[in-house]
């Protein structure tokens, strides 16, 4: 139990984020869907943290001497990197704009689009991230890096990791500082955090030394409040960050990129492609501690994408789920890169959706949700350019979802409106044959169809709402 709980606080303190899956893949990119969007946009830019930009973890000499070049350039195109993937995949002239810099976070991003921002503290550009790129945030950054966003068409966002993973153990550090507790472990917590070089094995070494030196209590009663500093700026920045983007461009295609766990172990490759040895995970073998870790990690993946999710709904961005990417330490090997890639290509808006109606574009709260039910035939248009998305939807329309999610044949020619109740006692009735963990998904979503009309039973659903209801039931 020991070994778990030592485990349980490496996890929580790099907060390895996030999954818990452990996926064998080809990397190699899905064609289909690179055809489909080649030539689709022009203006391409990034924006992110090291994971987004490229940056890997410092292996050998030649990696070191690479992440140090890139550092000094700052905003630099990581060949290999999933953007340069991305990029070389879909955009016509291959051309991309980096505005992605290692230790970036929601409040870097906030304090580069808003001039009068005034949410800095003493993390802002911190040294131990930033030390070589701290004029990534100079006025002559501020003002291209806002003028890419303005001129986009194509922007993807990958941060979050740095506001409560590799920020988290500065605060313990300046906590227990502060209370002049444990000033050994201080001593030796800040030159890790110095070198750079932080990984699972030095963090899991961290815990150790802490119990060794008495310091383990201490250590437990930071982690709440470096734990609140980290999700309160992320939850409390990205609403704010995402509209920030949004006021600069409305009408560009956004792709949220989900943060994932960086437990699962690929191979590592050099900056030329050179295939090397497999990088080992975690020691196999006990059971309790790997069962803890991963119940750990599943947890922080709710809640750190949490807001990403959310945000989804409420802005029309996409968001891309990146559970089953592969990493070398805490950055994605060359296969995770091409992993994440091929989700992003896999999920961007279809142009023959796009182009055809004038009723539900990019940008709308449920398009993703309508285009889903539009390619896989769980509902119809209205008309050859419209899908009416704000229309109630109807007793037949409803059956002609379910028929094809579940394989019946019930009639579809009723045109009275479908209730709010009819639709959560359709999901619970047919969630019953999915077995016991879908039975309790499709209560949920049965639930959800009644709190969002306010318990009013005989409330109509909109088509628009009826898609996002009609895909999280189909992917049960």
């Amino acid at each position: 139990m020991k070994k778990a709980i030592k485990k349980a606080l490496a996890v929580l303190l790099t907060l390895a984020i996030v999954s818990g899956s452990f996926v064998c893949f080809a990397a190699e990119l899905n064609q289909d869907a690179v055809s489909l969007h080649y030539g689709q946009y022009e203006n391409y830019v990034l924006l992110g943290d090291s994971v987004a930009s490229g940056y890997r973890d410092q292996i050998s000499s030649d990696d070191r001497e690479f992440n140090r070049a890139h550092q000094e350039t700052t905003y630099y195109r990581v060949p290999g990197s999933y953007a340069d993937v991305l990029a070389n995949a879909i955009v016509e002239d291959k051309s991309m704009t980096a505005f992605a810099a290692p230790g970036f976070r929601t409040i870097e991003i906030r304090y580069m689009l808003e001039d009068d921002f005034d949410g800095a503290d003493d993390y802002l550009f911190h040294p131990a991230q930033l030390d070589a790129v701290g004029y990534a945030g100079s006025e002559e950054f501020r003002t291209a890096y806002k003028q890419a966003i303005a001129d986009a068409d194509l922007i993807t966002l990958g941060v979050g990791g740095n506001d409560w993973g590799a920020y988290l153990t500065w605060v313990i550090a300046d906590v227990l500082e502060k209370e002049n507790v444990a000033d050994e472990y201080v001593k030796m917590l800040q030159e890790f955090l110095a070198s750079n070089e932080l990984d699972l094995g030095d963090i899991e070494e961290l815990v150790e030394i802490a119990h060794l030196a008495g310091a383990l209590p201490e250590l437990l009663e930071t982690i709440p409040t470096a734990l609140e500093y980290g999700l309160g700026n992320f939850y409390n920045n990205w609403d704010i960050m995402i509209q920030d983007i949004y006021d600069l461009n409305p009408d560009v295609t956004l792709m949220v990129v989900g943060m994932s766990d960086n437990g699962n172990k690929g191979k590592y490759y050099d900056y030329n492609g050179v295939e090397g040895e497999p990088v080992n995970g975690e020691d196999a073998g006990d059971a309790e501690a790997d069962a803890l870790t991963s119940t750990i990690i599943d947890f922080i993946m709710s809640v750190g994408n949490g807001p990403m999710i959310k945000g989804a709904e409420k802005f029309g961005y996409t968001y891309v789920d990146t559970d089953g990417a592969t990493y070398v330490d805490s950055h994605p090997d060359a296969d995770g890169h091409i992993f994440i890639a091929n989700k992003i290509i896999e999920a961007l808006p279809d142009p023959e959706i796009s182009k055809k109606f004038t009723d539900v574009q990019p940008g709308h709260k449920y398009y993703n949700d309508i285009e889903y039910a539009l390619l896989n035939g769980i509902m119809s248009a209205t008309s050859d350019t419209t899908f009416s998305p704000d229309d109630a939807l109807t007793n037949g329309q409803l059956a002609q979802a379910m028929n094809v999610i579940n394989g019946t044949d019930d009639s579809t020619d009723d045109t009275d409106e479908a209730s709010a109740m009819k639709l959560a006692f359709t999901f619970f009735k047919c969630g019953i044959n999915k077995g016991f963990p879908g039975v309790l998904k499709a209560i949920s979503l049965a639930i959800n169809v009644l709190v969002d009309s306010g318990f009013s039973f005989g409330a109509t659903v909109t088509r628009a709402n009826a898609a996002n209801y009609f895909k999280a039931f189909a992917e049960i």
